[in-house]
């Protein structure tokens, strides 16, 4: 449960950062094979394949995945020294492989091949978190549910710093929870994504490029001090 303090400072802030943040998003979202023609199945496969290495590593073998495999029974079904090779140059292949045909194997057997659309659900497949589990919801179902990944625990814990009562993962859940949007919760969630990739960064943030300056109490005591 947010703490009530929180709680007001979500409530009162929220239109004006889902407006410029779905605003931002609408002009300034990267281009991956796997943001277009999305499913289910294939957010699932591009999750497990973005693991600990890099957008541009998983370009290089994400269509070729999806089109060999373009669902879950073929990708149960897969040799998985085929899977293997063609995970190969994205490092943890062997892992990788075992994640994908493990989760496609559970979905053949306990769903009748089709993802489920409930997050109890989707965390019953192996090695499936509350982020992918988020990420499967909204983008493939279009559900509104949180994605709290690195970038995105860094921008609300940035976003509410004065008020959140500490940045444990289960907080920043129930705030990012909280903030997002019926309509367009898609495009809110690769906003903040891309935000936190390109703006809100670990190491110097750009605070002159930042959407959310009015609704950001890190950007505000940051000028503050400045003055």
């Amino acid at each position: 449960m947010i703490d009530p303090e929180l709680e007001k400072e979500v409530r009162d802030r929220r239109a004006e950062l889902v407006s410029s943040l779905v605003q931002w998003g609408a002009e300034n979202l990267r281009d991956f094979p796997w943001r277009s023609g999305r499913s289910p199945y294939k957010v699932l496969v591009a999750e497990v394949i973005l693991r600990r290495t890099t957008a541009t590593a998983a370009a290089r073998v994400y269509d070729e995945i999806t089109q060999r495999y373009p669902d879950v029974l073929a990708l149960s079904q897969a040799n998985t020294c085929d899977l293997e090779v063609l995970l190969l140059s994205v490092g943890y292949y062997k892992r990788r492989a075992l994640i994908l045909k493990e989760a496609a194997a559970l979905v053949v057997a306990e769903y009748g091949g089709e993802i489920p659309d409930t997050q109890e659900a989707l965390l019953r497949i192996p090695q499936v978190g509350p982020y992918t589990a988020g990420a499967i919801l909204c983008l493939g179902f279009g559900i509104p549910a949180a994605m709290v990944d690195s970038n995105v625990l860094r921008i609300i814990s940035r976003l509410f710093c004065n008020s959140l009562p500490n940045q444990a993962y289960q907080t920043v859940l129930e705030v990012a929870e909280a903030v997002i949007p019926k309509e367009g919760c898609d495009l809110f969630n690769l906003a903040m994504l891309d935000l936190g990739a390109l703006v809100c960064r670990y190491d110097r943030p750009r605070h002159d490029l930042c959407p959310l300056i009015s609704v950001c109490d890190t950007v505000v005591d940051h000028l503050f001090t400045k003055t």
